[in-house]
């Protein structure tokens, strides 16, 4: 069997495989693409090992190309699952904290009591900003939230995304904490690991907030990423 054949049947028998452990909607469709992390997370179609089979579906398709064109098999494979590095971040557990008042909060965002409920994403961003494949840092988010009752407590809940071009590749959440005294700004920090094979290059960072008793509409901040070699 030549080279292209044997690349061709290897694809064939990953993608069968790939059908039988990725999900499908109940109308037998593909499910849609999601439009925030926190959509990306509920979806049933996401086990960890439909995304390993995508990843090796990946390097087998660079492989196929690689050898209908002539060029080298093993080069083309280890382009076409770069994503299968993605796969190894792990995420820990948030911490959150109050770090400024409502009154502060008032002030930074030129509040009036009229607004009624004021939620907004400040910063979202990586601590250290450039860290290395290997290494452990946070994903930092800093939010501002503010009601019209000073004596409210606000319970804030939060998802946190981070996507490689167009594709989230890990996600945390939901986490929910107690905003007090009617607001304030608060910080909140999640350790992660990245994986020491993952690709270099601008990776997008998400932060979806929401009230889980519907008082302020969903509000979404996004930062970036660069991931050096």
């Amino acid at each position: 069997m030549t080279k292209q054949g044997i690349v061709l049947l290897l694809i064939s028998a990953l993608l069968i495989t790939g059908c039988a452990t990725t999900g499908t909607t109940s109308a037998g469709e593909p499910p849609t693409a999601p439009r925030n992390v926190k959509e990306w997370l509920n979806q049933k179609s996401r086990p960890k090992k439909g995304a390993i089979v995508g990843a090796l579906i990946g390097a087998v398709a660079g492989a196929a190309v690689a050898g209908i064109r002539g060029e080298n098999v093993l080069v083309g494979a280890v382009a076409g699952g770069a994503a299968g590095a993605l796969v190894g971040f792990l995420v820990g557990k948030s911490q959150d904290k109050k770090y400024a008042s409502r009154d502060e909060a008032v002030r930074v965002a030129h509040y009036d009591t009229s607004q009624g409920y004021v939620v907004r994403v400040e910063e979202v961003r990586f601590d250290p900003v450039r860290p290395r494949p290997g290494q452990n840092a946070n994903l930092y988010v800093r939010y501002l939230v503010i009601g019209p009752d000073p004596n409210e407590n606000i319970k804030v809940r939060m998802f946190r995304g981070l996507k490689y071009g167009e594709e989230y590749v890990v996600g945390a959440g939901p986490n929910e904490f107690t905003v007090t005294n009617g607001g304030g700004i608060v910080e909140s920090t999640i350790p992660v690991t990245i994986p020491a094979k993952a690709p270099q290059g601008t990776y997008g960072l998400e932060a979806l907030l929401e009230d889980p008793d519907g008082r302020f509409s969903q509000v979404i901040g996004s930062g970036s990423l660069y991931l050096a070699a």
